[in-house]
């Protein structure tokens, strides 16, 4: 669909081929935030997707049709013509992702109208059984209004997922164009396999405070748990994800749980399946082992020698009040070794009772901690898989496509 020529061709699939051999069309509407479609557009092809833009007439006033065919390599469907694009090409596509999404085109399509391309291309899809999504932006006035929420309803009972707007400043906003690529993603490949599944997640590092000032932590940004609650999310599950101090961002959309300290974690986590039932639980965190075993006053002064007395710090895998369906555990080891990483995993699947363990080689340039990438084998009690090197959006696809087996039981 890309011409052989077209520069944009050597973008694709040129950071994971998470989404390979899939299509998707990009419907843009008359938006002010339309401008990040073409961000959202480059970051699913460098997943390996083709991007095909649909637009309709009123969107063309805020991005051009010349820029999305730049962008993509694909000319811009405006009018729907003697192709019948809204049958052809909808029937070999993969999903449709309406982004920005405006109330008036969400309404159409949930009350049948089709009279932009953007519209008969999705109620198109729907028709299909394709998988539709819908980013809503509009001001805040429009999204709190029961119109909005009627169009909303009846779109998600015809099987769409709307991705819920980042609320801020008096609007609906579209939120960052790699978070919509990302569950746009996840929603694409593997529809909302974990619908009507809760799901807890823990991610990041802890700190264990020495003195008022310093702290012990180690480089972990959080990003394998904030992937992994996204891939659950967009899935379907209703996710709650407990997290100490990240270097990324946490998705507006997930229920959140800011933590300090490894105590900290593990209390929260007790609460929590004490208080809900979970289908899966993935403990991506990588809280602290040790803490000190006092906590100094004030600033300790610098320029003396200090000797610290550590501590073991709770387990955070240990606090669960209540087993989920799928239990998922990691073990960071500093080895490349397989066989001393297939060692820990199995002494983690036994003393825990997982189910799978992650085990990952951390410590190395280029992956683990804060890195995109983790060098990792899955393991569970009757096999192995060394997966080597993988982009963490892959491993958090893979680690909730085990979940999914074991919380249905059919594995």
């Amino acid at each position: 669909m890309i011409s052989p020529h077209h520069p944009s061709r050597n973008i694709v699939g040129s950071v994971n081929r998470y989404l390979e051999g899939h299509t998707i069309i990009l419907g843009i509407t008359a938006s002010v935030s339309s401008y990040k479609s073409v961000d959202t557009a480059r970051w699913l092809m460098r997943r390996g997707a083709i991007v095909v833009p649909a637009m309709t007439q009123e969107a063309t006033k805020y991005v051009g049709p010349t820029l999305l065919h730049w962008a993509t390599g694909v000319e811009p469907i405006v009018e729907l013509g003697g192709e019948t694009e809204h049958v052809g090409l909808v029937g070999k596509a993969s999903s449709v992702v309406v982004a920005p999404a405006t109330l008036s085109t969400m309404a159409k399509v949930a009350h049948g109208i089709g009279d932009t391309s953007v519209s008969m291309i999705a109620i198109s899809a729907i028709g299909y059984g394709k998988k539709v999504m819908f980013v809503p932006a509009m001001h805040d006035n429009l999204y709190g209004t029961a119109q909005y929420a009627k169009a909303k309803a009846l779109l998600e009972e015809m099987g769409a997922k709307v991705l819920p707007p980042l609320l801020e400043e008096g609007a609906a906003k579209y939120p960052s164009p790699d978070l919509v690529g990302r569950v746009a993603a996840a929603f694409t490949s593997r529809g909302e396999d974990l619908k009507g599944m809760r799901v807890l997640v823990t991610g990041g590092p802890t700190r264990e405070w020495i003195d008022r000032v310093r702290f012990i932590s180690n480089p972990s940004s959080g990003l394998m748990g904030v992937e992994v609650a996204v891939e659950a999310w967009s899935r379907g599950a209703s996710v709650d994800f407990v997290h100490g101090p990240l270097a990324v961002k946490v998705p507006h959309f997930l229920n959140s749980y800011r933590v300090e300290t490894a105590a900290e974690m593990a209390e929260r986590v007790a609460q929590l399946t004490e208080k809900n039932s979970y289908d899966v639980a993935v403990f991506a965190a990588a809280p602290a082992d040790f803490a000190p075993a006092e906590i100094y006053e004030g600033k300790i002064r610098s320029g003396r020698e200090l000797s610290l007395l550590l501590k073991p710090t709770p387990k955070v895998l240990a606090s669960m009040r209540s087993r989920p369906k799928a239990v998922i555990a990691f073990a960071a080891e500093s080895t490349l070794e397989e066989e001393k990483l297939l060692e820990a995993a199995r002494e983690k699947l036994s003393k825990y009772s997982a189910d799978v363990v992650v085990a990952n080689a951390v410590g190395y340039p280029g992956t683990g901690f804060g890195s995109e990438t983790n060098r990792v084998i899955l393991v569970t009690r009757d096999q192995n898989r060394n997966l080597g090197t993988v982009h963490k959006e892959v491993l958090a696809r893979l680690i909730i496509d085990e979940a999914v087996k074991l919380a249905r039981g059919s594995r």
